[in-house]
């Protein structure tokens, strides 16, 4: 850095030449290419050299979209920005680190770039020309685009770093204080109430459950089922790359010419590349044949492809399209099988690098999702990261140990771009592990998950290959697509992937899928805030919200969904002539009858579910525990001990902890009776049996009688011509 005549007992002002090297050294990532170092000069700056993560991408900011006239001043402030820790005032106002992380600064400076090419709108040249005029009608500016309230709030957030780092620019390159920092001020004065929803919330959506449902089924399939015939061919496919020499042997072009004219001569014909663009390749240059399949024929022979190629060329006079045949197959036994036919009938030379890549994004989608990880954690997930734990009680528990990136913080409050590693390792299913497993032979290297597993793949710049959470997206697109062709190919309809109404699957949404369905279970809090290393149930309740809707909202769908489930049931079971008895059972019939009439074969939306629920006459809840129905009224449910005193009637759901043999809610049908009968002939074969204690046997002799004076009452309830239903 080059400083022009500093200001006294200030900083030193920012003035870089051209050819300095932008990046501070001291934050570059290890093993980085000197040639990939970015100047002062260069309008693309690669901010990823300075990612301690592997899974980013390369992070180019491009000023060239930025206006000529203010380029410059904006790039000094990007250079203070990545050169001097965040100014003491942004430190005291925002809590804001000492230092940025590269994805955080190339938001930055893209919102730097936006806010200048408005200000070139308006003929300014220069930062300093910049009045709070103008910034308030920025704010403006941005009101009516439509974005989030705190999407505005933050990018003005942005703008003010501008004015923080102004000591350290050159006196035209200095913003004045944007008003919003008025400590008299609030944002909404600027940019109008903030109408956004209630904070606390994960805005994240999750995977709908028609998605989730079927790709997980797929994913599992691929790592349990299909991927011992991968990795076979895969070994296969190993080997004979392995095969090819480094240099040409001598005499291996007359040794693939002898090859070739042999298949000729014996009738068969010459294996064509089904290669990714081996198609596109033929058509541009308009070859008249078929390309062979030369990396095939190179690891067979023991030659290079080049020599390959070289004996087709001399055979091409000689050779017609109808000499060429399919793609080779590997000889590889196939063993796995969707349902009762097999899942594919071989594979092929030139699919094994796509299906490597479906079972490594399969296990990736296993391990994301059922471990509850976040990306960038499963991304930067090593090889023995999983380890299998025999319990002293006989149990086995599988544990993966990695890193973490999120709160990682050092004794400065600056966050550890390489994150640090999870004290308390997650535990996982052993699917989970099996995945691991699969990834583990599928990676030559330590980390699991890369972007060059596919042999086809575009190099990168970057000595490490990490996959990235926008390439791992790309695969999941990817994988949906073939498991839904090979679920069309085996008329598993039921299995198809639908597409998400909430637009692409990314890893981020594993996370609150899994959480949702977690928080539904009994404990969920308690297992949410152990697995997810959360110290307070609260943050799990945020990751179990769905998007748009708080967690009650989303427990009274639940609700909703499963009283019309009860309902249906009800219905039908009445339709097949099933009795009821009980003092609700009036009650009950009319239940399902009402539901039958009004919502039986209908959509049932949110708004259809919410008036479900609110209709008194529809509550109705099964109990198999006590075997029996309660018709819920909670002004007179005796489960209820506050019914008489709650002005709306005590709970709305009954509490099937408290429930009371003379409640006027309970109905019983006949198949409640049934299983009645079979828990009185449990009893009867205990007391044959003779094992309990007295005690026992005395109160399950107790639990008898009055279990069958249940079964008593509800035959006498039922027509004179009419029989239980078990004994029919």
């Amino acid at each position: 850095m080059n400083a022009s005549s500093p200001l006294p007992a200030g900083p030193e002002v920012v003035d870089p030449a051209p050819d300095a090297f932008v990046l501070p050294f001291n934050r570059l990532r290890p093993g980085f290419d000197p040639g990939q170092l970015p100047r002062f000069r260069d309008l693309a700056w690669r901010l990823a050299l300075i990612s301690p993560r592997e899974s980013n991408r390369s992070l180019v900011i491009d000023w060239s979209r930025c206006p000529a006239g203010l380029r410059p001043g904006i790039m000094r402030a990007a250079f203070a920005e990545l050169n001097i820790p965040t100014p003491a005032v942004l430190l005291q106002q925002r809590a804001s680190r000492s230092t940025t992380q590269p994805g955080t600064l190339r938001h930055n400076f893209q919102i730097w770039i936006r806010f200048a090419t408005w200000l070139g709108g308006r003929g300014i040249t220069e930062l300093s020309r910049v009045t709070a005029g103008d910034l308030e009608a920025y704010a403006e500016h941005l009101r009516p685009l439509g974005r989030q309230w705190r999407t505005d709030a933050k990018a003005l957030g942005v703008i003010s770093r501008l004015w923080a780092y102004a000591p350290y620019l050159p006196e035209h390159d200095r913003l004045v204080m944007p008003p919003w920092e008025d400590p008299a001020a609030v944002m909404s004065d600027f940019l109008g109430a903030n109408d956004d929803t209630p904070g606390g919330e994960n805005a994240v959506a999750i995977v709908h459950p028609a998605v989730m449902a079927p790709l997980l089924v797929w994913a599992l399939r691929m790592v349990l089922d299909l991927s011992p015939d991968i990795l076979a061919a895969a070994r296969e496919h190993r080997r004979l790359l392995a095969a090819i020499p480094d240099r040409a042997p001598r005499g291996g072009t007359e040794t693939a010419v002898a090859h070739l004219r042999g298949l000729l001569a014996a009738g068969q014909q010459l294996p064509s590349s089904g290669a990714p663009g081996a198609t596109a390749v033929r058509a541009r240059f308009g070859g008249p044949l078929p390309p062979m399949a030369n990396t095939f024929l190179a690891g067979t022979l023991g030659v290079t492809t080049s020599q390959v190629a070289r004996a087709r060329g001399l055979l091409t006079d000689e050779l017609t399209p109808t000499d060429f045949g399919p793609a080779p197959l590997l000889d590889v036994p196939l063993t796995a099988r969707i349902g009762a036919a097999p899942w594919r009938a071989a594979i092929g030379f030139d699919d094994v690098d796509v299906l490597m890549l479906h079972l490594s994004t399969a296990a990736l989608i296993c391990c994301a999702y059922l471990s509850g990880m976040r990306p960038e954690e499963v991304l930067a997930l090593r090889r023995g990261c999983c380890t299998r734990v025999e319990r002293d009680d006989g149990t086995v528990r599988f544990e993966i140990r990695g890193r973490h990136f999120k709160g990682v913080l050092d004794e400065d409050g600056n966050t550890i771009g390489e994150g640090e590693v999870r004290a308390d390792p997650w535990i996982v299913l052993e699917p989970v592990a099996r995945a691991i497993a699969v990834v583990e032979e599928l990676e030559d290297g330590e980390q699991l998950f890369t972007r060059t597993l596919y042999r086809y793949a575009k190099g990168t710049c970057m000595p490490r290959t990490g996959l990235s959470p926008d390439t791992a997206v790309e695969r999941i697109r990817a994988f949906t697509a073939w498991a839904n062709q090979l679920a069309a190919a085996h008329d598993r309809p039921h299995e198809l992937i639908p597409p998400d109404p909430d637009g692409a699957v990314a890893l981020r949404r594993f996370r609150r899928t899994i959480a949702w369905f977690v928080y539904r279970q009994p404990g969920g809090r308690i297992a949410l805030a152990v697995q997810y290393g959360h110290a307070a149930t609260a943050m799990s309740e945020s990751y179990a919200g769905r998007s748009k809707a708080d967690m009650l909202e989303v427990l009274d769908q639940e609700k909703g969904l499963a009283l019309a489930e009860t309902l249906t049931e009800a219905g039908e079971r009445l339709a097949a002539g099933e009795k009821v008895s009980g003092p609700a059972a009036d009650r009950y019939r009319a239940a399902a009858t009402e539901f039958s009439d009004r919502y039986a074969g209908t959509y049932l939306g949110r708004r259809e579910l919410r008036a479900l629920v609110a209709n008194p006459r529809l509550q109705v809840y099964e109990d198999p525990k006590a075997f029996l129905t309660c018709n819920h009224d909670a002004f007179t449910a005796l489960c209820n001990p506050d019914r008489d005193r709650a002005r709306n009637g005590g709970r709305s759901t009954p509490d099937h902890s408290r429930c009371h043999p003379a409640c006027a809610n309970i109905s019983r049908t006949d198949s409640q009776i049934t299983a009645l009968r079979t828990e009185v002939a449990r009893i009867d074969a205990d007391a044959d049996a003779g094992l309990n204690p007295y005690p026992i046997a005395a109160r399950e002799q107790q639990r008898k009688d009055h279990l069958t004076a249940i079964i008593s009452r509800h035959d006498a309830q039922q027509p004179a011509d009419s029989e239980p239903t078990e004994r029919r």
